[in-house]
């Protein structure tokens, strides 16, 4: 199918972001791209009452309607491919070029509000073109080779359930509903990260159509600069369209065909709730055991409510990643874990053995919930933990107004820095959710978000920086914070690759 667009719909639909542009050539360049039949969607911006347009701009936060978005954060055009295509993306890149327009991509649109909107942002150029790559979802298992290609909108849960059956396993996200198009580019800390890395460590290479258009392959060997920086840099140099992933094995002896799903294989867990008087031994005891704990496991605390009472509680909950499960022989790495959860004080060990389906939607019945509104953060803090920062984090959690808001503080990035961009080095993450249904009230959304501002300027003294994935709207439209997601030489190689790959600033500013 040829696609093609009416010139006077394109020049009402994008005059205010790019007037520059002559109608000659966009009918021409348009014009020009070929698509295979009912293989792309396209949604241009005419009107505010275009429901398609703005159905097509949801995300998951119900905090931030699309109808809300400001206006340099609506895109001219929503470009949905319902198959891979790169020959047309690419000249769709090339188009939007000519026409003065910038490129932005989103998978699944899981981020705070309109992030992935921000292409507009601190730029000459005044306005974009939205790829949704939402409908990219094939996946390819090789099990003797133990990899796996994906595209970018395949969820968690759809890459999990395909891995499983071989008693495979990648390192994706926590939440099952999340696309690892966007959790991979920004990072990706995922189920079993502290032992096998994050997500992007299982990344072995990618198909990424750059700012002239190109499609090119990166890896360790090949366009190493782009390897590097895309894998934890995000989306500032191109638009990836497939993964190719590294698995690792979840169970003894892998099979070459499918065999297994997520209720076959057992994981060890350990977990106990403590109410506030215990929140600060809680946290001295995190801080001083969870660095020398077993790579094998994945310790957290997280910060929670009673969703009756509103009683803050502390959850303490230790996962046995693979491929150190129940389901196989004791090794010694099974026989470390064993001895350390015996270290554990009696009131921690409530053993709560579960199953890979448990693990995976773990977080699925307080996150990415279609009714709930969302503001989030994510800080990175130094090892040790300190003292000051841990007094803070119980007298920040004291104020909560929602019950069903959260804070999650987990063992962070140790010693990947010298792969890929993500994060900074030896630190603890923490993710903070504030997290309500709207009721109308214009007070009650603005209690929960000032609870959140509040929190992060109090923790402030002791945050490294700042997680990409999860930056706040405000935020987003300051390009100063981009630098804080990263270390300081990190983020200069950043910008050298940046200035190679796209020295015109076609995708979002660095």
């Amino acid at each position: 199918m040829k696609v093609s667009f009416c010139i006077l719909s394109i020049v009402a639909a994008a005059a205010s972001f790019a007037a520059a542009a002559d109608p000659d050539q966009i009918q021409k360049s348009y014009s020009s791209i070929v698509f295979p039949k009912d293989s792309v969607q396209i949604q241009l911006r005419q009107q505010k009452d275009q429901s398609s347009y703005f159905n097509a701009l949801k995300t998951f936060n119900k905090l931030i309607s699309p109808l809300e978005f400001p206006e340099h954060a609506l895109p001219a055009a929503i470009i949905t491919p319902l198959r891979a295509n790169n020959n047309g993306l690419g000249k769709i890149v090339k188009v939007s070029r000519e026409l003065g327009l910038r490129v932005s991509a989103r998978s699944g649109g899981y981020q705070s509000g309109y992030s992935s909107n921000m292409a507009a942002v601190d730029s000459n150029r005044e306005g974009f073109v939205l790829l949704d790559l939402s409908k990219l979802n094939k996946i390819t298992i090789n099990a003797k080779a133990r990899t796996a290609t994906a595209e970018p909108g395949v969820t968690g849960l759809e890459l999990y359930n395909e891995t499983i059956k071989y008693g495979l396993h990648f390192a994706g996200p926590h939440t099952a509903r999340v696309t690892i198009g966007g959790f991979l580019l920004h990072g990706g800390m995922g189920i079993g990260s502290r032992l096998h890395g994050s997500g992007v460590d299982n990344v072995i290479g990618f198909d990424i159509i750059t700012a002239d258009g190109r499609t090119v392959y990166a890896d360790a060997k090949h366009n190493k600069d782009l390897f590097y920086a895309v894998r934890g840099g995000g989306q500032f140099f191109g638009v990836v369209t497939k993964f190719y992933l590294r698995l690792v094995p979840m169970v003894k002896e892998p099979t070459l065909v499918p065999t297994y799903n997520a209720e076959d294989v057992k994981i060890d867990q350990v977990f106990a709730i403590f109410d506030r008087p215990q929140g600060k031994d809680l946290l001295d005891f995190y801080g001083k055991y969870d660095p020398e704990a077993p790579k094998a496991l994945e310790n957290k605390i997280i910060f929670v409510a009673d969703p009756k009472t509103n009683d803050k509680q502390y959850l303490f909950a230790s996962v046995s990643a693979a491929p150190f499960n129940s389901s196989m022989a004791v090794t010694e790495s099974q026989g470390e874990i064993t001895r350390w959860y015996k270290s554990l004080p009696t009131n921690f060990a409530t053993s709560d053995p579960t199953t890979y389906s448990g693990v995976i939607h773990g977080s699925d019945a307080s996150w990415a919930d279609d009714d709930l509104s969302y503001y989030a953060e994510d800080l990175w803090f130094p090892v040790p933990l300190p003292r000051g920062l841990q007094e803070t984090l119980i007298k920040q959690w004291d104020k909560v107004p929602s019950a069903l808001s959260s804070m999650a503080l987990n063992t962070g990035t140790w010693d990947a820095l010298t792969k890929n961009a993500l994060g900074y080095d030896r630190s603890y993450s923490l993710c903070i959710y504030s997290t309500w249904k709207r009721n109308g009230t214009a007070s009650w959304d603005q209690a929960n978000k000032v609870w959140l501002d509040e929190t992060v300027k109090a923790l402030k003294p002791w945050t490294l920086g700042y997680y990409a994935n999860e930056l706040r709207p405000k935020e987003l439209e300051d390009r100063n914070y981009w630098r804080k997601c990263y270390e300081k030489k990190t983020y200069k190689t950043l910008q050298t690759t940046k200035n190679r790959w796209d020295p015109e600033n076609i995708f979002k500013s660095l």
